[in-house]
């Protein structure tokens, strides 16, 4: 992905690397909607309690938010503006992660542990060898 001394990608891979993040984005949006819409769908046990219903919007706004500053940042050429969402965004996943830790559940842990390291190496990637 990063060549040596942190070169950055060549141009294809940063067009990949930027379209599967958009891609990556807009799922988890989906992802928080349906969660939303049914709180026990990712919660163990598909039980509908408040807490679930609690954690599944609050992960949606938290979501929602970073998706309506990342797609567009993704669709600049700034490749600090994304790297710095990328990295923000990733470390919301962990966060998210952490606490799927806490809960015991591993449905609220995988996910948003693979996503966090996902966007975090996607940051490095595509931040490396910023255009001036």
């Amino acid at each position: 992905m990063i060549g040596e001394h942190g070169a950055r990608l060549a141009y294809p891979s940063r067009v990949r690397t930027v379209l599967l993040e958009r891609a990556r984005v807009v799922a988890a949006a989906v992802f928080a909607a349906a969660g939303v819409r049914r709180p026990g769908y990712v919660v163990t046990g598909g039980q509908a309690t408040p807490l679930a219903h609690f954690w599944a919007t609050s992960s949606a706004v938290r979501t929602w938010a970073l998706a309506g500053t990342l797609i567009p940042a993704l669709a600049r050429s700034d490749s600090r503006d994304r790297s710095v969402l990328l990295v923000t965004a990733g470390l919301v996943q962990l966060g998210d992660a952490a606490l799927g830790v806490g809960q015991h559940d591993p449905a609220m842990t995988t996910a948003p542990a693979i996503m966090g390291v996902v966007h975090l190496l996607s940051a490095r990637a595509l931040g490396s060898g910023a255009e001036r």
